[in-house]
This record gives structure tokens, C-alpha cells and sequence, in this order.
């Protein structure tokens, strides 16, 4: 069956490039919408609209800045090819189309679900109506726990689920997929046949699911790992340096890339040849060519050839207890979201001191650093400093 995948041509700031070129779980997401084709023997064609499209018999229409995962494409192929009719895909609203930021997409509102641009036609004869492949993607989550002074009920619901689909028209789409990988590879891990945890457990001798968790990696080649590092479900590539007492979980490594002593990296995507030596990543994606020497980076993207130096802070919510604001073009647009960080675009270099704001992007090759009455970089003959006292 062929699949017509539309061409969008609008760019994704501040990198300046259309979503199918950016990069999820260190993918293309075009590579991977072809790889779940040809997974389910779809036939992926090109076109720039619909008018283009002149087909009589069954096939599916995509855009190509829409990230989904392998099983919600077959269960939406199976259940349309059951109703008979032409179909189209809908996400009931709720904690997952909050958190993957539906404010930002361009999706329509019916009711209370949203409608994808993903569809499916039957044969010519059998288009008479049009019928909605409703999933509920909210039925499992997890939550990172919050003070109640910072959330009403002290948490922050993660979603879990399989089936994500995120059409990415804002730089928090692109971070909520990449997020949404991360979590199917833990929910793909969480369904793990019983009999090969338990022949996990006669591995490690234990039942202990942390000791289990470190035998769900996947190495590459020719790295080198400091036994002191802990590693838990984790995807790392090859020539990986991990340094003592690091700590790797639930997240992706890229090849060639350095991640020293004492690091901590969760639920993250850290792209190739990235350097890393200091801090703690969480629910972040970094990607390629990328030095991190800052001690905490949270809900952020970063882009490749970037440097990120020692005391920059990048923030991830207010203190008024509200939602997380950010541009799309020359909106201010409530992310409907508490917790959000920043996205700092390719090449970006931010020197010690700087601070950015939650909901905040930083375009392409901007080098920023504190003013020079922040920064020391004269002693005067008589030992005063211009702009600080000295005793």
C-alpha cells in the first residue's frame, strides 16, 4: 500500500530547518517515519499538496514533521482497514496531548480529542464517509513529584505509552518527542516477556529489578566504561567513554561521545562526539558536537556545535506558580505547562554567568557572556577592579 507523505515546508526555530531534517533519538525524523514504513511494507511517495494525490485505491496520507512510533501506525492501519470507511486519527485531550505541548501544534480541536494529519482511504467506492481512529493515550503515566507550593497535587504526570504521535511545528514538539522515545524505550522495557526477565534474574542471580535494569543496555563497540558507572536501560554507541561513578539511565549515548566522572544522564538524548564534564541532564536532548560543562540542564534541547560553560543556568519553571510561556513567530503562547526549559539553537556559545529563562530559544550562532561590569578581566595598578569593591 502506498503512503503519500506531504512535504511542510515551514522551519523549526531557532534552527531554521523543516521538522523532517531534525534530529529524534539521534534520527532524521524522516528516517525514522521510512523505517516504520518499510517496517509495514508501505510504499512512502513524496508530494508538496494534496492536489497531487490522484489515487483510487487504499492508501495513507502523512506530513512529514509528524513523529509517531511503529504501534500506533499498525493499530491505526488494522482498525481503519476494519471500519471500512475512510479514517482519520485523533488523541483524546489529556495528560499526553498536554505534555507533548498541543497548544503549539497545528492540530484541530474536536470536542475533546485533537485530529492528526495522518488518514487513511479505502478503495474509490467505499470513501462515502469519514470515520475517527480515536486512542486514548493517557491511560498509563508516571510522575516526577513536585512541592505542592510548585503543582496542585505535588506531581507532574509523564505519560507512558507506545503509541505517540506529535506533530512538531515549535522546538517543544521536537523536545516532546524526543521525550516520547525515551519513554517508549522504558514502556517497550516495562513489557518485557516474563520469561526473559526471567532469565535476566538467573543471570545476575537476583531478582533485584535495578540489578535486572543494568542487563537491559545496549553496548556498542569499543567503548570504554569505568566499572564504578551505573548504566540502566540505556542505548550507548560505539567509542563511548564513561567516567567513574557516572550514572546512565533510561537514556541514549551517541557515538564517540565523552561523558566524565561523576555525570549523571536521565531520560535523555546525548547526540555524537558530545563532551561532557560536568552536571546533571535530565529530560533533555543534546545534540551533536556539543561541550556541557554546567551542572544542571533540565527539559532543554541544545543544539549541535554548541558550548555550554561552567555556571551557565538555564532554567525550567517560574516562581509565580504559572504556565511556562513561549514565541511561536510573534506569539506569546501558553505552553499549558509548569515545566519547561530552553532550546539553544546550532552554535550557540554561552559563557559562565549567563541565565536564560524557562520557554526561552536562543538563535543559531549567537555567542553570549556576562557584561563587562560582571566580569573581571582588569586589576588596576592601584588593585581596584571596575565595577566590583575590593578590601
Amino acid at each position: 500500500m502506498k503512503i503519500y507523505v506531504i512535504k511542510k515546508q515551514n522551519l523549526i526555530e531557532p534552527f531554521g530547518e523543516t521538522a523532517n531534517n531534525l534530529v529524534v533519538g539521534n534520527k532524521k525524523l524522516n528516517k525514522i517515519q521510512n523505517d516504520i514504513f518499510l517496517k509495514l511494507n508501505l510504499n512512502p511517495i513524496s508530494v508538496n499538496n494534496l492536489s497531487e494525490i490522484k489515487d483510487d485505491k487504499e492508501h495513507l496520507i502523512i506530513d512529514d514533521n509528524i513523529y509517531l512510533e511503529y504501534d500506533l501506525l499498525e493499530e491505526f492501519v488494522y482498525r481503519s482497514k476494519k471500519s471500512g470507511s475512510s479514517t482519520i486519527c485523533s488523541i483524546k485531550e489529556g495528560i499526553f496531548t498536554e505534555k507533548t505541548f498541543i497548544n503549539l501544534q497545528n492540530v484541530e480541536k474536536e470536542k475533546d480529542y485533537f485530529n492528526y494529519n495522518l488518514f487513511y482511504f479505502p478503495h474509490k467506492q467505499n470513501r462515502n464517509k469519514t470515520e475517527k481512529i480515536i486512542f486514548d493515550l493517557n491511560k498509563k503515566f508516571e510522575y516526577l513529584p513536585l512541592p505542592k507550593h510548585l503543582s496542585k497535587d505535588g506531581k507532574y504526570y509523564i505519560p507512558l505509552t507506545t503509541k505517540s504521535i506529535i506533530q512538531i511545528d515549535h522546538w517543544s514538539n521536537l523536545w516532546s518527542a524526543n521525550l516520547a522515545f525515551i519513554l517508549n524505550i522504558i514502556e517497550k522495557a516495562n513489557k518485557t516477556n516474563k520469561i526473559i526477565l526471567l532469565l535476566l534474574a538467573i543471570k545476575n542471580f537476583s531478582f533485584n529489578k535495578w540489578k535486572i535494569a543494568r542487563s537491559m543496555n545496549k553496548i556498542g563497540k569499543k567503548c570504554d566504561i569505568h566499572p564504578t558507572a551505573i548504566i540502566e536501560c540505556s542505548i550507548i554507541g560505539d567509542n563511548v567513554t564513561i567516567g567513574a561513578g557516572s550514572i546512565i539511565r533510561e537514556s541514549v549515548i551517541g557515538d564517540n561521545s565523552f561523558v566524565g566522572n561523576g555525570i549523571t544522564i536521565e531520560y535523555s538524548v546525548v547526540g555524537n562526539r558530545c563532551t561532557i564534564v560536568d552536571g546533571h541532564i535530565l529530560y533533555s536532548t543534546i545534540y551533536s558536537d556539543v561541550q556541557i560543562a554546567n551542572q544542571m540542564i533540565s527539559a532543554s534541547i541544545i543544539g549541535k556545535d554548541t558550548f555550554i560553560g561552567s555556571g551557565v543556568v538555564l532554567t525550567d519553571l517560574r516562581l509565580d506558580n504559572k504556565n511556562v510561556l513561549t514565541k511561536k513567530g510573534d506569539q506569546l503562547i501558553d505552553t499549558g505547562n509548569l515545566f519547561l526549559g530552553s532550546c539553544l539553537g546550532n552554535g550557540v556559545y554561552l559563557g559562565s554567568g549567563c541565565i536564560v529563562a524557562p520557554g526561552r530559544s536562543i538563535p543559531n550562532n549567537l555567542r553570549i557572556y556576562p557584561t563587562k561590569d560582571r566580569t573581571i578581566s582588569k586589576i588596576n595598578d592601584n588593585n581596584t577592579i571596575a565595577g566590583f569593591e575590593t578590601i
